[in-house]
């Protein structure tokens, strides 16, 4: 996996980071569920960028 896809990596990451922190500081009530999905996605994403950055 080349730099540029590492990168793309821990950039969705982070859009999923983004979006659970905004249902989470904006929806009243909190969806849960859909806040711990953006989560999981994020930490298996930011997993993925560095099991798979060139060495």
């Amino acid at each position: 996996m080349n730099d540029e896809a590492v990168k793309e990596w821990f950039d969705f990451a982070n859009m999923d980071f983004d979006c659970a922190r905004h249902l989470y500081e904006n929806m009243h009530p909190k969806p849960l569920t859909i806040i711990c999905y953006h989560c999981q996605q994020a930490s298996e994403k930011i997993f993925k960028r560095f099991a798979y950055k060139p060495k």
